[in-house]
């Protein structure tokens, strides 16, 4: 009887190793293979959890990160599209006016024309495919800043006054009090520009004939805060956690 027992025993203590083995090596070959499936750009795909153990977190972090990367790879092909059709437009332009100059009977007032169109769309080609260049040295970890001391107020009142024209035309009240008083910091003036240059812009961008942008500039506590406003279309509530979100686009 002791000797059938132990042999029941024994079983026992073998078919539970053997449960334990296959529920932890038959998982794992499962999220081994969703992985590799992953890698080769089955971006989304799911692992059916059944367990809610180590195995079951891990299976929760790869399903979380196949979701994650197949956001990021829609955003990156919108992103791509979008940079695509906003290169088109200038070289739309350039060709165009190039054709119509080949002709030999246009005048000169419109070969003046064209030719500053033409170099007007070439700087600005030249701007985004240096805006993609500063991009891709961000993401490398190979942007560098160049700090030297400059007034903040110069320029911003340097950025607010390039959109200034742009913003009568399209009937939109640009309000900006210039501060009297200079306020010296060390930054890069090329990327402050750049900053401000691309909110502007933005803010005109998603304004309507009729709305007004408000820039102002708050000093305290030895700290200076740029606060720029517009009453355009704004940003839905769903949208506002992802501002910073890479390629994202609402």
């Amino acid at each position: 009887i002791a000797l059938a027992i132990g042999t029941v025993i024994v079983s026992m203590v073998y078919f539970s190793n053997l449960y334990f083995v296959r529920s932890i090596v038959e998982p794992l070959g499962v999220v081994t293979d969703t992985a590799k499936r992953i890698a080769a750009g089955s971006y989304g795909i799911q692992i059916e959890k059944k367990f809610d153990d180590e195995i079951g977190d891990l299976i929760d972090a790869i399903d979380d990160m196949s979701l994650k990367i197949k956001q990021s790879e829609r955003m990156k092909s919108e992103f791509i599209s979008s940079v695509s059709h906003e290169l088109r437009t200038p070289l739309t332009a350039i060709k165009g006016w190039a054709e119509t100059l080949m002709d030999d009977s246009v005048d000169r007032e419109t070969t003046k024309k064209g030719i500053g169109v033409i170099i007007k769309e070439s700087e600005r080609l030249s701007g985004m495919v240096e805006e993609l260049l500063d991009f891709s040295r961000l993401q490398s970890g190979r942007l560098k800043l160049n700090p030297t001391k400059l007034d903040l107020v110069a320029e911003l009142s340097d950025a607010v006054l390039m959109f200034t024209e742009r913003a009568r035309q399209e009937n939109i009240q640009l309000n900006y009090d210039e501060p009297m008083d200079i306020l010296p910091i060390m930054g890069d003036a090329n990327r402050l520009r750049q900053v401000f240059v691309n909110i502007l812009d933005n803010a005109l961008k998603y304004s309507d004939a009729g709305d007004s942008i408000t820039v102002l500039v708050q000093v305290a506590d030895n700290k200076a805060t740029i606060l720029i406003q517009d009453t355009g279309i704004g940003i839905a509530p769903e949208d506002l956690p992802k501002i910073k979100t890479r390629f994202y686009k609402a």
